[in-house]
């Protein structure tokens, strides 16, 4: 029997609707001409139209991409009839409904949604758009579909606000479930912020942490709860560091804090060096070159001073023919002469005696040597199609066009030396490693990958990291940096990873950490303040643990004697006035005495390395004030880093100066990523540097007769300042 009889009145008026019967697969249509349609379940479109007719109504219906008409329906059966159609309908995809239902409970199962399993579930739940949109009209839903449509509308009309209150929600719970964990796993509990660092799991998180605001304690927290809450396995996660010290001392307190967790802890160079030696089954030759710059100059100068012997005796003995450069004496002088004009020390009619001196080896040769090798090595690894192009744009007599012929032979040896020796440069290493993570000849088993001082970040390393995070679906991305504290662009860093990290890695969870433990607010206000002057830094509200009554940051000027105002060497006026300062931080720690544990700590601080005392100077002045524990260092070197009072050393104008304005080479100009439109961006940030290592008080040494653009900022700014009288 059927479902539905349509009226036969209404079929001598004209409708060719007969019957209309439901089967478990789809449905059956009978015409008035006895033709028998069969319509698919899976084909039928949920939007129907309704028309109301004088006696009796009609519905259209899309299936299988047909327009079916179904007239001459009694008016007290249309509403049964829309009713059984969508019942029917429903019933018929049960089955796709169900699976799609279960594909959205395995994912929030999980807890957080990360946005590329959001964007899974709405691409999935698109074809249904149309069936979750009318549901509420719909009056006879299967009762098994209930609750799994239900959630399906709700996850379908969903807004990434939506999204960003559900993760919020979650994380909350997991805050309370691992509250434990979180207040004991360090000497003082973890912050809030802290906390929610622990937790985020969207596929790229990046952690924005102030200075001293414990970026080390989340790093062991996320492991400590990802082990916790079971997420991850201790083989499963992997922590990248920078530097060999920083490494170690991840690793020590890893072993501190999670003895039975085997995590893995890197350093980038160590990373790639394993992947090469997994992929080619032995362990990569690092060659002597890659991490001595005195071997480069010496190798450099080798090729520079065979290069202009004699060609007969270079293709006879020396080099390769195909290696050869025949015109490259005129070219090197040619470069002499243009790099002496570039320094511009010397008047005209010097030029060519102090060429000769160079082209034999002599006078200024070892800086001029030093100098290329830098740009050849910068050209090698930072060059781009961008600075390629404005290179060959560049006429042939210009000092960068030069400079690029002259790197462009040297890379070349340098690069035959590594091939013929079989191996490679640090560089390089990375290059490799990320070619065969990027390829799949290196199979990461990592899901989780932490990596520590972000900011330090190059744009190779960047490249391994997105490899290693692309190679899993379910891969987790954790950075922690602080945008304020990139002072590595010479050696390579790039800060736009940071500042444009979802342009590199994806839709990004951005979480704060700005309650910094080591400084206190009068410090924190000044250094904030100062660096971002820089509109294009990441803006960050710093709080502070501590506060101070008054300002704690101090400039005090001093006068060279007029033999050194033109000398780099500081005199006895700055000398006395660092042992002022030391006189009154040892008077005001009186009674101590040096191995007590009541020394108060002072870090010595300059923008170069012979701006400092020397090692008997500072063990002298060790001796002079046992109630101090002294220290001294540049302010790159400081990085993390941290002491009582920071007294910065030679704040003065000019090319050693701070900032420093030493002349940058045109063809580095070129080959380094577009400055930004605040003069002085990294110097600035290193200044940052310098203040924020002191925990209570820092002491700024101006010369007064040249006083740093820094300084003259502070005093004319509205900055809570004192300066000393």
């Amino acid at each position: 029997m059927p479902d539905y009889s349509f009226s036969t009145f209404a079929q001598l008026l004209g409708a060719n609707c007969r019957t209309l019967s439901f089967r478990p697969e789809g449905a059956v249509f009978t015409t008035k001409q006895q033709q028998i349609y069969h319509y698919t379940w899976a084909t039928f479109e949920p939007r129907l139209k309704h028309y109301r007719g004088s006696f009796f109504d009609t519905l259209v219906v899309s299936w299988e991409n047909q327009r079916v008409r179904l007239n001459g329906i009694a008016k007290a059966e249309v509403a049964g009839l829309i009713d059984d159609l969508y019942f029917y309908a429903l019933t018929g995809k049960e089955a796709d409904i169900l699976e799609l239902y279960q594909q959205l409970t395995q994912v929030i199962e999980r807890g957080y949604i990360p946005y590329s399993k959001w964007i899974f579930l709405q691409t999935q739940l698109a074809p249904w758009a149309d069936w979750l949109e009318i549901l509420p009209k719909i009056n006879k839903v299967p009762a098994a579909l209930k609750l799994p449509l239900a959630r399906l509308r709700f996850w379908q009309q969903s807004q990434v606000e939506n999204l960003d209150k559900y993760n919020q929600a979650v994380m909350n719970k997991h805050k309370e479930r691992y509250k434990s964990l979180f207040d004991g796993l360090e000497r003082h509990p973890l912050t809030e912020q802290q906390r929610d660092a622990c937790i985020v799991a969207n596929d790229a998180n990046l952690v924005l942490a102030g200075a001293g605001c414990g970026k080390t304690s989340v790093m062991l927290g996320r492991c400590a709860y990802l082990l916790e809450s079971q997420q991850a396995t201790a083989d499963s996660i992997l922590i990248l560091a920078f530097a060999k010290d920083a490494a170690q001392e991840m690793k020590t307190r890893l072993a501190e804090r999670l003895p039975n967790a085997k995590i893995t802890v890197k350093t980038f160079h160590a990373l790639a060096l394993d992947i090469i030696k997994q992929v080619d089954n032995e362990r990569p030759k690092v060659s002597k070159l890659a991490s001595s710059d005195s071997a480069k100059q010496q190798f450099f100068k080798q090729i520079i001073s065979t290069r202009l012997l004699d060609k007969k005796l270079l293709e006879k003995e020396l080099l390769d023919k195909e290696l050869l450069d025949t015109n490259f004496n005129n070219l090197f002088s040619e470069y002499c002469y243009a790099y002496v004009a570039w320094l511009g020390k010397l008047p005209d009619d010097k030029h060519d005696a102090e060429v000769k001196r160079l082209l034999a080896g002599k006078g200024g040769y070892k800086k001029l040597l030093g100098q290329l090798v830098e740009l050849t090595m910068l050209y090698k690894n930072t060059l781009t199609v961008k600075s390629e192009q404005k290179l060959n744009a560049l006429p042939d007599t210009d000092f960068a066009a030069l400079t690029h012929e002259i790197v462009e032979i040297l890379l070349t040896h340098y690069q035959h030396e590594l091939d013929e020796s079989n191996e490679i440069d640090f560089d390089e290493m990375i290059i490799k490693a990320s070619d065969y993570v990027r390829n799949g000849q290196f199979s990461s088993p990592w899901l989780h990958i932490l990596v520590d001082e972000f900011q330090d970040i190059s744009q190779a390393r960047a490249t391994l990291v997105r490899h290693l995070q692309t190679q899993h679906d379910d891969s987790k991305l954790f950075c922690v940096g602080d945008d304020w504290q990139a002072i590595y662009q010479f050696a390579g860093s790039d800060i736009a990873v940071t500042t444009r990290f979802s342009d590199y890695f994806g839709i990004t969870s951005t979480l704060p950490l700005n309650t910094t433990f080591r400084f206190n607010d009068q410090i924190s206000a000044v250094a904030s303040k100062f660096v971002m002057a820089n509109s294009e830094q990441m803006h960050k509200q710093i709080t502070t643990h501590t506060k101070a009554k008054k300002a704690c940051i101090q400039v005090s000027y001093y006068q060279l004697g007029n033999d050194h105002k033109s000398s780099n060497k500081q005199d006895d006026a700055a000398t006395l006035l660092l042992e002022k300062k030391l006189t009154q931080l040892a008077a005001a720690n009186k009674g101590v005495s040096k191995g007590e544990g009541q020394q108060k700590s002072v870090l010595l601080l300059a923008r170069f390395n012979f701006q400092l005392p020397d090692s008997k100077t500072l063990t002298a002045l060790s001796t002079q004030y046992p109630q101090l524990d002294i220290k001294s260092m540049t302010v790159h070197s400081s990085k993390g880093q941290e002491a009582d009072n920071v007294i910065v050393l030679a704040m003065e104008a000019g090319e050693h100066g701070f900032p420093c304005h030493k002349r940058r080479h045109p063809f580095s100009l070129i080959l380094q990523p577009e400055p930004t439109g605040v003069p002085d961006a990294e110097e600035r940030r290193l200044f940052y540097v310098a203040l924020t290592r002191a925990r209570q008080q820092v002491y700024l040494l101006c010369n007064k007769d040249k006083p740093s653009a820094f300084i003259e900022e502070l005093v004319a700014g509205d900055y809570a300042i004192t300066i000393a009288k």
